[in-house]
């Protein structure tokens, strides 16, 4: 033993006893798992959190009313300072030429034409509408449509209903103005109807081309103007600016405190997701302490032998310090594996069942490098930490006393 140095002794010392050595490690491989897997899932969350605010984004809404503006005026609102981007929308009625809107099983039955009408939505970009960034409504096939050009997106019931799919066309007509339209995308969501007519259904809205609804109406008008801000600290300012524009003529509503619920939704299952991660990483550590406590006393005899053999009380700290961190390294990289389960069954049990439409499709796919690394440093800390107090239990007491205690 005199003649082996510090290394050698410490992975002979793992080798001779797999099971000790296998307890230790897999108790350090649970402490590893739940930091890894607590940084994994808050880190999805956080960037949801934030794609959320840049897709969605903080702005406001202009309601015209039953006052449509033109679109010079409607202009007036984009160019309002902290505005990055603006979306125009429309919404009207029309026939739907060789297909029919989906009836609901329960409501009234009409006998009338508007039975046979769809909810036409003009928009110059569909996937900016609120039902979309919230998560009401999602994109199954194709892809969202932008500009003043003739593509729709229809409901997948509808598509069902009528044996439609991406590529086929329409043609929807309004009294005598008529517009042929192809299907760019098809979605899937449904909201709740504030009126029984079969138009205001999910199932019967049509997301459209500016440009189409203006050839239905017959005239270009601007229904809706949502504005987004580039600057949510700038957002006070620009709404008060729109307001001024606005005047009494149109209503200008303030988008945050929409955004802000989603946001506390997601900020509290995040809460939720420390709260349980946190918990039992500290049983870890717990137990993972007293293991190494009963690990050190369990090796008196030994520690009194190589006393005995006069090895010196820092080289047999530095065995045991090498021991531990040769477990904790490959009890690390175990955790990298584990600890990405760890956060998918997570995002499964708490996320998919949050209730909350952009938490139910949260994926956990990557570890972030920079805090992974962290939280393993900081395991590695808990452990020298925890391997400290151990030591200094028993090597704080003399040689003698060391020796005189063994059996």
């Amino acid at each position: 033993m005199t003649g082996m140095n510090v290394w050698n002794r410490a992975t002979l010392a793992i080798v001779r006893k797999p099971v000790r050595s296998g307890i230790i490690g897999l108790l350090m491989l649970m402490v590893f798992t739940s930091l890894v897997a607590q940084v994994g899932v808050s880190t999805a969350l956080q960037n949801l959190s934030d794609d959320i605010g840049r897709s969605m984004g903080i702005g406001f809404t202009v309601d015209t009313g039953e006052n449509p503006a033109s679109p010079k005026e409607a202009s007036r609102f984009s160019r309002i300072p902290g505005v990055r981007k603006t979306v125009y929308e429309r919404k009207t009625l029309a026939g739907v030429d060789g297909a029919h809107p989906v009836v609901p099983e329960h409501g009234p039955r009409l006998d009338s034409g508007l039975s046979t009408q769809v909810s036409v939505l003009g928009t110059t970009g569909s996937s900016l509408s609120e039902e979309f960034q919230s998560g009401l409504y999602r994109l199954e096939q194709g892809h969202h449509i932008s500009g003043n050009g003739r593509n729709v997106l229809i409901h997948r019931d509808f598509a069902r209903e009528n044996g439609l799919s991406v590529g086929s066309t329409l043609r929807l007509s309004q009294e005598d103005r008529d517009s042929t339209v192809r299907v760019a995308g098809i979605f899937s969501g449904n909201v709740q109807a504030q009126s029984p007519m079969p138009s205001d259904a999910s199932e019967n809205l049509i997301y459209a081309g500016a440009q189409v609804v203006s050839a239905l109406t017959g005239e270009e008008r601007v229904g809706t103007i949502r504005c987004l801000s580039d600057n949510p600290q700038a957002l006070s300012a620009a709404v008060a600016q729109a307001k001024k524009n606005a005047g009494s003529k149109y209503g200008v509503t303030d988008d945050s405190a929409r955004l802000s619920g989603v946001l506390q939704s997601v900020e509290t299952v995040r809460d939720l997701v420390r709260m349980v991660l946190l918990s039992v990483c500290l049983a870890d550590v717990l137990v993972l302490g007293m293991a190494l406590v009963f690990w050190i006393r369990s090796r008196i005899h030994e520690i009194g032998t190589l006393l005995a053999l006069g090895i010196g009380k820092m080289q047999i700290i530095a065995q045991f310090a090498i021991e531990t961190g040769l477990m904790a390294a490959v009890a690390a990289l175990c955790s990298l594996g584990t600890g990405s389960l760890l956060s998918g069954y997570v995002s499964s049990l708490l996320l998919h069942d949050s209730g909350v439409a952009p938490l139910e499709s949260l994926q956990v796919e990557a570890l972030p490098p920079e805090q992974t690394l962290f939280v393993l440093l900081l395991g590695c800390a808990v452990i020298a930490i925890a391997l400290a107090v151990s030591c200094a239990a028993v090597l704080a007491k003399s040689p003698k006393s060391i020796l005189s205690s063994m059996r």
